[in-house]
């Protein structure tokens, strides 16, 4: 079973934009620049929402979302999905974080068994630590989870597990993204074994090329689906606003949970903001920015990497979101690099940290979202320099 003591408890070791040391380039961090918070479009976007006379987001909020803001982005995704969005499968959250609590509040209790892939997101890792959830892992390949050994642990399992939490698309740490084969497969394996499927979409919209990519949402009908969708990615992660897409009849006993109840809808004043955003047609042109940013920064990093790295490292160029996860050979354990890496004002996150069996050691993850090109080509040299000494 996992517990707390499994994860890091060191806040500043796992979250260290908090508090970075002068000079040091931490290609850990997976979270915007700043000077990439659009600032000024926040601002039209607040007056806008501001000059109406209508105050209704002063107040409480529908337990699901206010109607304005989930039909504002149903219409959005609409725009961006191959099928339509309607504003009954959507319900407003504070974010993936948040989300994933709130799922697990509502659909576990401490000892239930919950799949997870290895490797997987370390801080959702975190979250089913604080419930004390039981975790099993299906291992993920280059198209992404792989769907055979699922079938097998799913066969034989002595307890039914309560959900699948998955990455599909630019997958965190991994970077790959589940073929449309394995989607469709994924989809009829849930339906077959009445599993809930809890699918973290929050890179979904920034692939690097114009390819589409069907969301896992899309199959919300076919089996028990939560799909999770985050500002935090596309805007802004100060807002603290993200979304759920699923069944309404799911949707009907999210709205039901006495915090809601309580306190309302979440995030109103926050949403607000975001929809003006959103119909004043910025939303579209920054996450069209993101994917360039974010483009030219993996080709600088990678090739960089490539330059600096020892011939025992490797990894693949990702199509999307923000990581690149580098592979050594087996007997290497990333974590003995950190000390030294950290003395020459460099840093990154060891593979163990996305294991929940705190496996992957000869792992790290690198991001390219955090930094601009000239730290990128500073961070990668810094980076080999050590990992070269270090391997003799």
């Amino acid at each position: 079973m996992t517990d707390k003591k499994d994860a890091p408890k060191d806040l500043n070791e796992i979250l260290p934009q908090i508090q970075l040391p002068p000079n040091m380039i931490h290609l850990g961090l997976g979270q915007p620049s700043n000077h990439l918070l659009p600032l000024k479009e926040m601002e039209k976007a607040a007056a806008h929402a501001l000059s109406k006379k209508d105050r209704h987001f002063l107040a409480y909020g529908e337990e699901k979302g206010n109607q304005n803001f989930r039909e504002t982005l149903a219409a959005f995704l609409t725009r961006h999905y191959p099928d339509s969005v309607d504003p009954d499968q959507l319900f407003i959250t504070n974010g993936n974080s948040q989300a994933l609590d709130f799922i697990c509040n509502l659909f576990t209790l401490p000892g239930d068994t919950v799949l997870v892939e290895e490797p997987s997101y370390f801080l959702a890792l975190r979250i089913f630590a604080d419930h004390k959830l039981n975790l099993v892992s299906v291992p993920v390949d280059e198209n992404g989870l792989v769907i055979d050994v699922l079938k097998k642990t799913l066969e034989t399992l002595k307890s039914k597990p309560v959900f699948l939490y998955t990455i599909p698309a630019y997958h965190n740490p991994a970077s790959v993204t589940l073929s449309e084969k394995r989607r469709k497969k994924l989809v009829s394996n849930c339906a077959k074994n009445n599993l809930m499927l809890v699918a973290d979409e929050v890179y979904h919209f920034l692939g690097h090329s114009n390819d589409s990519l069907t969301p896992m949402a899309a199959w919300s009908g076919q089996c028990p689906l939560i799909s999770l969708g985050s500002f935090s990615k596309i805007l802004a992660p100060g807002l603290r606003l993200g979304w759920i897409q699923t069944h309404p009849d799911i949707i009907k006993k999210m709205a039901g949970s006495g915090v809601l109840v309580s306190g309302g809808g979440l995030n109103p004043f926050t949403s607000q903001i975001v929809n003006s955003f959103m119909d004043l047609g910025l939303l579209t042109t920054h996450i069209h920015h993101l994917k360039q940013v974010y483009g030219q920064r993996k080709k600088i990093l990678s090739e960089q990497l490539r330059v600096h790295l020892p011939d025992q490292a490797d990894f693949d160029v990702p199509m999307g979101g923000y990581f690149i996860w580098v592979r050594f050979p087996d007997e290497v354990d990333t974590n003995a690099f950190r000390k030294a890496a950290q003395k020459q004002d460099v840093d990154f996150y060891p593979g163990s940290f996305f294991s929940h069996k705190k496996g992957l050691k000869n792992y790290m993850r690198l991001s390219f979202a955090f930094y601009g090109t000239a730290d990128l080509t500073e961070g990668a040299a810094r980076l080999g320099k050590v990992i070269s000494k270090q391997m003799g």
